[in-house]
């Protein structure tokens, strides 16, 4: 550590999140938002491509009907037609959010919450895929959504000038909840 190391431009708490525009003499992440759009991408095209299979048969899908039945293969047994749309949708909708760098922590928030019932559904079948009982696949996806929660889209997106691109843990944490709640909604609501 040199003596002319300074600290003022430092957090002075972990929930006071972190700032994005720095000062020019600050150093710089070049990286950053590339890395990030990598990962939106990735990310949003996978779960976009899901909901697609899950609403309208696309891509090998089962489409609403044969999805309700998977539904109930994993033990959702109320409502799963009304919850094949609802986790379609926002597959599809939350997919859509988070390649464009729109609305980003609410968009990785229920694509977190479809990951995370998905994880709890196939938690039995032990973690490695094979034939499609793992929950390793769906643990990654969930866990990219989380990344996204507390780091926003970065600064190729289009939520440039949005208040939480500069502090994003905030409504990250806020986020983080209503993932939660609705997580826990989905299993006592329909198992």
């Amino acid at each position: 550590m040199s003596s002319g190391d300074d600290f003022s431009q430092q957090p002075t708490s972990l929930l006071s999140g972190v700032e994005d525009d720095r000062s020019d003499d600050a150093p710089r992440q070049g990286g950053l938002g590339l890395g990030l759009l990598i990962l939106r991408l990735a990310l949003g095209v996978t779960m976009g491509a899901h909901g697609l299979q899950h609403l309208f048969g696309l891509f090998g899908g089962p489409g609403i009907g044969g999805f309700a039945r998977v539904l109930e293969t994993f033990g959702y047994h109320k409502q799963t037609t009304l919850l094949s749309w609802i986790t379609g949708v926002t597959e599809v909708g939350g997919g859509l959010l988070v390649i464009v760098g729109l609305f980003t922590p609410l968009a990785a928030a229920g694509l977190l919450g479809v990951a995370a019932n998905a994880v709890y559904a196939k938690f039995h079948g032990g973690f490695f895929e094979g034939s499609g009982q793992g929950f390793e696949f769906e643990l990654l996806l969930g866990l990219s959504a989380l990344t996204l929660l507390f780091t926003g889209a970065g600064s190729i997106s289009l939520e440039r000038n949005t208040p939480w691109r500069k502090r994003p843990l905030p409504l990250g944490l806020v986020s983080l909840l209503l993932a939660a709640a609705a997580t826990v909604v989905v299993i006592v609501l329909t198992r």
